[in-house]
């Protein structure tokens, strides 16, 4: 828990209404003190006792019993926070409150209110759509034990039933195809084929955001067709309703746009590079990457590699400093490092570059070996002949020593094999130019060859 929550989880403890067990509050007040929780000496069962207890002998069943009651009321505490922040949430348990004691007209008043509010329209996440099959299966409820209800009450119920049904059978449907995708899964959804073909036969359906855009997300991961068509609704809709999704959500959507385009410029459609930044960039001034006050490296690198490739240099400059502080501070130098120097290295300014790279140091093999490569290629380029040579050595030792997972070892030692050929090469030998690079044109896997194809060119 951060520190708002935690001073407000202490006054959850200081109402009686919650808790009224002192040595709860007192046990939870020991933990946050100093350092306790993160020195162990502080955790020690029997010290803790003696600190709740000064006068009395250790007694383990009941420190266990004070754990235990602490640990429910933190479970409460953080399930009220998720309560609280569902906008109907509140509303929804007070109406089956007023169901159950036939409130009737404090129900109406407060059904008409939350209508006013949205409930019940169109402009709705799948969590909203759930809320108004509530409302409307309530109000059925309610009217039907009172003699009151009328056709279109129950009508109004099982309409929201479906709209909800078929959002979450979409959503759910989504996230199935990106499953199979990236762990190679058969998974098959039951029921999708008759979402797809009631939206298809009533095209109304997708006036309701939370069904338009797992509709259009559903269909680009489907490899059937070309989907870029699909892919721009998809994009259109996303922009229209961006309100209302949760951020949470609109991350999982933003995704599932950001892997079509990655999947499209891998296979040389090289305009969606453009699309997969630009989203990049709209979900950076939503906050929709910050989780919890924190970027994830894998992000941060994304960014920057998306930046530095359209050539957007000072946009990406302002991105790798601004963002560096939202890393994980077991991170934050080494990423922030690595990605300053790969900017000035695509920026041609190798004396900044080298002073950074050859600092740079991460116990992320993949990322140091990149590193070192980005070097290599400056030490040629630049007629260091004496750190190339070095580097080519150090970077044999470094792969020889550590432990690459066998495509990236097949990289690896690729580049550095034909890099040493590319040194030894002689210039004037046009024979064994030519054979090194109908070798360098054939060989797999070779990451390198458009720049060991450039250094031959030039020569």
């Amino acid at each position: 828990m951060d520190k708002k929550e935690c001073r407000d989880f202490a006054k959850w403890l200081a109402s009686p209404f919650f808790n009224q067990r002192q040595d709860v509050v007192d046990l939870f007040q020991y933990l946050m003190a100093a350092d306790h929780l993160e020195t162990e000496k502080f955790l020690e069962k029997e010290r803790i006792y003696k600190k709740l207890f000064p006068k009395a002998a250790y007694d383990d069943a009941k420190f266990r019993q004070i754990v235990h009651f602490l640990y429910k009321q933190l479970e409460q505490y953080l399930a009220y926070q998720e309560i609280q922040d569902d906008k109907f949430a509140f509303s929804s348990a007070y109406l089956k409150a007023l169901r159950r004691r036939k409130v009737v007209n404090v129900f109406l008043s407060k059904q008409r209110q939350l209508e006013k509010e949205g409930l019940g329209g169109i402009a709705l996440d799948a969590q909203g759509l759930e809320h108004s099959f509530t409302l409307a299966a309530e109000t059925y409820t309610l009217l039907l034990g009172i003699n009151k209800t009328k056709d279109e009450h129950l009508l109004g119920s099982i309409e929201s039933f479906d709209v909800k049904f078929m959002a979450d059978k979409l959503k759910h449907a989504c996230l199935e195809a990106s499953h199979n995708k990236v762990f190679k899964t058969n998974f098959q959804s039951k029921f999708i084929d008759e979402v797809l073909a009631m939206i298809n036969s009533e095209p109304e359906l997708l006036r309701f955001p939370a069904i338009a855009v797992y509709y259009y997300g559903y269909l680009i991961q489907q490899k059937d067709q070309d989907r870029d068509a699909d892919y721009f609704l998809f994009r259109h809709t996303i922009r229209e309703y961006t309100h209302v999704f949760s951020t949470s959500e609109l991350k999982d959507i933003y995704l599932i746009a950001l892997n079509y385009c990655i999947e499209r410029t891998n296979k040389g459609t090289f305009s969606f590079i453009r699309e997969l930044f630009d989203i990049y960039k709209e979900c950076l001034q939503m906050g929709v990457f910050i989780q919890n006050g924190v970027l994830s490296s894998v992000t941060y690198m994304n960014i920057a590699s998306a930046g530095i490739r359209l050539k957007e240099f000072g946009w990406t400059k302002e991105f790798i400093d601004t963002y560096a502080p939202y890393l994980e501070p077991g991170n934050r130098e080494n990423y922030h490092q690595y990605n300053l120097g790969k900017l000035l290295f695509e920026q041609k300014k190798y004396a900044e570059a080298m002073q950074l790279l050859f600092q740079f140091d991460s116990k992320h093999i993949l990322l140091n070996f990149n590193a070192k490569t980005m070097l290599m290629k400056m030490y040629y380029e630049s007629g260091e002949e004496n750190a190339l040579d070095a580097l080519l050595d150090s970077m044999r030792i470094y792969l020889k020593r550590k432990d690459v997972i066998g495509y990236h070892k097949a990289v690896f030692q690729n580049t550095l094999k034909y890099t040493k050929k590319l040194v030894r090469l002689n210039p004037y030998d046009k024979e064994k130019r030519m054979a090194l690079r109908t070798e360098i044109e054939t060989v797999s896997p070779l990451t390198e060859r458009p720049w060991l194809l450039e250094q031959l060119n030039k020569m």
